[in-house]
């Protein structure tokens, strides 16, 4: 009982002790920010997407919360997920944080004397609001379109970034729960939101079109690329053949694998030797895309890998021959950089951001041609001239974009809608 009751006060005085540091730290950067004139800027930031399997967004946002410390050093992060958590929760996932970066995370502990759920019900619906808002975030800056509700109490000024439109484009190929949740919520975010990162042209026309949003409420940020996928040649990936074709993405429909499947058994009759690799995992209404996998008559040359950690993703775009990306609708288009910076050539949609993306440094199809698709693929193989130009204006191409440039362009807007000056410019595109 001794143990249990000393367990309990002590996690008790840890959370106290946040609470008083926290109006400590808020007082003194008032301080600092009224009497001295400093500009330091401090930040909120959701970071729910580094809890789950990261793609597209966590990934933008892991890239972009690793540099802006350093583009900016009177920039402080403040990541914001779960506060609390009981014995048997996780702990959370490894973090980008530097010196500059700060997340709160207590751990109720083994032994806790009091009963887990209603004291994280107390905690979580008075004790965490009330932390947020003593931390003073300047700004709020919300990577994946919202804040979460728990969050609110965190928010000022809020900067969001839309990286497509798809639940108004193409409402058929979004989940259900999410088009609900976009529909009933996302008008009121870029109604009230102070500023806005769109990650394309393609992304901020359809803001200015698609959702009436005033142009000069939006600043055009592109993408980094990683510099994973920039390293050192790679050893050749277990278990694939020595000639593949590869897509990436997560298998949804908006992502076009029913044709990327005809055209690839197309290509197969049209003499190209090759496999081809899906790299991702099913996501939502995937029956057909399944259907297809199964019934293609060169199912055998077909290998699908799940999800991959980025140095094994880098492995396996590097030996490809080439990447198919005949997406429908994208609002950047990630992994089409990624393999340009991996020295393979591209074949992607001629639609939404991919050409704003890949510029002159890809071949171009119509995703809702099968035929094209697989002409292009025929054609590059057969072209080894064309492969190695698409390559090598590939590696050139990525190594224009820059996640330094993007966090210095972050900076700037989320400066701006604090009210402070701006040290870059608040736009940036390759």
């Amino acid at each position: 009982m001794a143990r249990r009751l000393s367990v309990t006060l002590a996690f008790f005085g840890h959370v106290l002790r946040d609470l008083l540091g926290t109006l400590a730290a808020r007082m003194r950067r008032q301080y600092r920010r009224v009497v001295l004139g400093d500009e330091t800027l401090a930040v909120g930031v959701d970071i729910f997407p580094f809890f789950e399997r990261m793609t597209g967004v966590g990934w933008y946002e892991w890239n972009l919360l690793a540099r802006l410390p350093h583009v900016d050093p009177a920039i402080e992060l403040r990541l914001y997920a779960q506060t609390f958590a009981a014995p048997d929760e996780p702990p959370p996932p490894q973090l980008p944080t530097t010196l500059r970066t700060r997340f709160r995370f207590h751990h109720i502990p083994d032994g806790f004397m009091l009963p887990i759920r209603s004291t994280l019900t107390v905690l979580r619906a008075a004790v965490e609001p009330l932390l947020l808002f003593l931390d003073g975030n300047d700004v709020f800056f919300a990577p994946n379109f919202f804040v979460p509700r728990r969050h609110l109490a965190a928010v000022r000024a809020l900067v969001p970034t839309v990286h497509d439109l798809a639940f108004l484009r193409l409402p058929d190929t979004v989940q259900h729960e999410t088009l609900d949740n976009l529909r009933r919520h996302l008008p009121g975010v870029l109604h009230e939101a102070d500023a806005l990162i769109a990650v394309s042209d393609a992304t901020a026309a359809d803001l200015a079109t698609l959702a009436g949003v005033t142009p000069r409420r939006v600043h055009v940020i592109h993408e980094g690329v990683d510099p994973a996928f920039t390293a050192g040649d790679a050893a050749q990936p277990a278990g694939l053949p020595p000639r593949y074709l590869l897509f990436v993405s997560t298998l949804e429909p908006r992502k076009n694998v029913v044709n990327l499947l005809e055209a690839f058994a197309l290509a197969a009759a049209g003499g190209y030797p090759g496999d081809l690799v899906l790299v991702g995992r099913w996501g939502w209404r995937t029956e057909a895309a399944q259907e297809a996998l199964e019934r293609s008559p060169v199912r055998d040359r077909i290998h699908h890998l799940d999800y991959l950690d980025r140095k094994a993703l880098s492995s396996v775009m590097r030996h490809a021959e080439a990447l198919v990306f005949p997406s429908l609708l994208e609002g950047f288009g990630l992994p089409v950089v990624e393999a340009m910076a991996c020295g393979i050539p591209v074949i992607v949609s001629r639609a939404t951001s991919l050409p704003e993306v890949a510029g002159d440094a890809a071949l171009y199809i119509d995703p809702s041609n099968p035929a094209d698709i697989a002409a292009a693929v025929i054609r590059l193989a057969e072209d080894p001239l064309l492969a190695a130009s698409l390559a090598a204006a590939g590696r050139e191409r990525a190594a224009r974009f820059s996640w330094d440039e993007t966090a210095r362009a972050s900076a700037a807007v989320l400066r701006r809608a604090a009210g402070l000056p701006g040290r870059f410019a608040d736009a940036y595109r390759v």
